[in-house]
């Protein structure tokens, strides 16, 4: 029957704690500081699309899209994690955010056995099965494996022809927990659009390295 292999969502473990390795200037968004939080959202837009009066209503769009990824500490989207890059290196922005999703109750099933590569494989004949199987990538990670696709999204910042567009480049991370079924989902979200390749290396590079922290730490 077609559609057999299902994502199910079925009570599962607490997902361990994601630890990536972030080159540059980082400033982790705490959702437990709220007002923290709209400070540091709202630097990143003036770093990302700049103070010119033209573009106010992307920066209140992207301010308010970062806010509501803050807000999804808790319930089933079980936000774990958030980052804003502000320098890549010394002197050279990159305004990325990369945010870490791990809801407990999300596994594969009914894939056998916890190999990283029998439960990408589930995950892939699910997406087949619901018609949206294609572009995906998949990579092997310190302790396990993922699988990534993207896309360059544009969104009008008025309702004028000539208001300017805002193109955002836009990837998704499914990857492994080591001895489980389960998969966090970890996103990526940059103006940068014009060098999707640049930033899929530094991506991909990050979402490689990472690993699940160990019950001592």
């Amino acid at each position: 029957m077609r559609g057999a292999v299902v994502v199910a969502l079925v009570l599962a473990a607490i997902v361990p704690h994601l630890i990536l390795r972030l080159a540059g200037t980082w400033v982790q968004l705490d959702p437990h500081r709220p007002e923290a939080t709209r400070k540091r959202v709202a630097r990143y837009a003036k770093l990302a699309l700049g103070r010119a009066d033209e573009m106010a209503t992307a920066r209140a769009e992207m301010r308010r899209a970062l806010s509501m990824m803050a807000e999804m500490s808790t319930g089933p989207a079980e936000l774990q994690s958030a980052f804003l890059c502000h320098e890549a290196a010394p002197g050279v922005p990159a305004p990325i955010a990369v945010c870490v999703f791990a809801p407990a109750s999300m596994r594969m099933s009914p894939v056998v056995g916890t190999a990283p590569g029998t439960v990408i494989d589930g995950f892939l004949a699910a997406m087949t099965a619901l018609d949206d199987g294609d572009r995906w990538t998949r990579a092997n990670c310190v302790d396990g494996q993922s699988v990534r696709r993207w896309r360059i999204a544009e969104t009008p910042t008025g309702d004028g022809p000539d208001d300017p567009v805002l193109r955002t480049f836009e990837a998704d991370y499914w990857r492994t927990v080591p001895g489980t079924k389960n998969l966090v989902l970890i996103t990526v979200t940059s103006p940068l659009a014009d060098i999707p390749e640049t930033l899929l290396r530094l991506t991909d590079a990050v979402v490689e390295g990472s690993r699940f922290a160990s019950a001592a730490e």
